[in-house]
This record gives structure tokens, sequence and C-alpha cells, in this order.
């Protein structure tokens, strides 16, 4: 009998002897992953492969634009070089958009905001232009994940990203009331922001888009364009943006 409980005695500690070594062992292999991935979310934490931005509601010519970049592994105590190659085929690098001297994954860090500077040009204001980006394996990273599948079925990249930008707008924006402004356009948003030194984001906000302000707005822009038609007609200099492709005024009330 005592033989018995002695040999039941040396299985048990046989299996905790094994499941500790298992729970050593796992640590151990995540230990030596080292790995990338592009980690960019939106509000509600879907992964995203693309950004679509626009420069309307920006006051400067310049937009950062950060890019996510995840550790995949343990940081260490070294800097690390991480390999991501850029191109465009209608975007010119220096021109269009800058990018950062150095890329690496700082010595105890988990992961980087890689900046993408976005430059304001004319063209943008007629054409979107896209930048694509894709992270390569190097001697310091390998790409142990590729994709992801998000809750709706998609397959979302993490290992390229877009980045669509342009001048342009793809609607009206939300605090722009037509009974008061007319239809929009975005040579009239542009002029009002311009004259009356208006800060684009404005127009996107109801608190401060009030409808006095609009009213307020109305009738200065209004006023102005009646000024440059007078001139227009005086054969003196004027604003050129006061009118439409067709040479007719612009309007800031409903038609």
């Amino acid at each position: 009998m005592m033989k018995m409980k002695n040999r039941y005695i040396v299985v048990f500690l046989s299996l905790l002897i094994g499941l500790s070594a298992c729970d050593e062992r796992e640590p151990g292999t995540f230990q030596n992953i080292s790995g990338i991935y592009f980690n960019n979310r939106s509000s509600a934490s879907a992964l995203q492969d693309s950004i679509d931005v626009t420069f309307v509601y920006e006051n400067g010519d310049d937009m950062e634009i950060p890019v996510k970049i995840q550790l995949l592994g343990r940081p260490v105590d070294e800097s690390r070089p991480v390999d991501i190659r850029v191109s465009s085929e209608n975007a010119v690098e220096g021109t269009d958009y800058v990018l950062s001297d150095k890329v690496e994954i700082p010595a105890g860090a988990s992961g980087i905001n890689y900046i993408v500077t976005l430059k304001r040009t004319e063209s943008l204001k007629t054409m979107k232009k896209t930048i694509y980006m894709e992270l390569r394996a190097n001697d310091y990273f390998a790409l142990p994940v590729t994709e992801e599948i998000q809750a709706g079925g998609d397959t979302v990249s993490t290992l390229r990203y877009r980045i669509i930008f342009s001048d342009m707008f793809t609607s009206a924006p939300v605090a722009w009331e037509e009974n008061l402004l007319g239809a929009f356009s975005q040579q009239k948003f542009e002029l009002i922001c311009d004259v009356l030194d208006v800060a684009p984001a404005d127009f996107n906000d109801v608190s401060v888009m009030t409808f006095a302000m609009q009213v307020y707005i109305s009738s200065e822009m209004t006023q102005y364009v009646k000024e440059q038609e007078e001139k227009k007609n005086a054969g003196e200099e004027f604003d050129e943006n006061a009118f439409d492709g067709n040479g007719d005024p612009l309007t800031f009330k409903k038609n």
C-alpha cells in the first residue's frame, strides 16, 4: 500500500514538472518572434488598409498622416530598421509628399507612428492622388501576419497601406445651409474662408456655424461679389474668384 502511494506521488510530481516545462516554453517561443505589421484602426477598432483625406478643412499646406507599424514580439534593447517601400503612380516625393528620413523601431518600443507629410498642391483640386506603402521582411523583422478577417468577412491586408488624398469635397459640409448660402460649391466655400477669414473646419461644426452666422456670411459675401462686379464693369482690378467659369457672379442665396 505504501509503495502504491509513493508511486502515485512520483507520477503526480512528473505531471507538474511537465506542465511547468510547457509554461516556460511558451514565453520563450513568443520571445523569438520578431515581426511587424500595419495596425491602423478606425474609431470602431476595425483594421483599415487605406485612408482617404482631404485638405479642404485644413488651414495650412501640410498634413501629417501617422501610419502605425506594430511590433509582433517583445521589444529589445536596440533600435531596428524597418524595410518599407513607398510608391505612387501620380504623386511625386518631395512635391506631393515627404517621407521620414529614418524608419526604425526604437529600443524598448512596441511600434511606431511612421509620419507621411502630404503637401497641398493646385492639382489636388481636380484629382485624387494615392501613395502605396508595403512592408518587407529584413534581417530584423519577419512578416508573420499578412491579413486580418473582419467581422463581416472582408479580408484586410496588414502588409500594404494606401493614403488617398485631395483638396476636393465629396459632399457639402454638414453646416452649409443652402437656403442662406445657395447651392454648395468648393469655389464659394474657399472664397468665404478667404474673404471673411473663416476657419474651414468651422463648416463642420453646427455650434460655430449657426443660423445667425450664416445670415451674416450671406450678407457680407453678397456685398463683396457686388463690389467685385462693379470693379469688373469699370475696368478695374477685381477678384476673379468671385465669378464662376462662365464669368457670372457667384450668388450666396437660394436661387
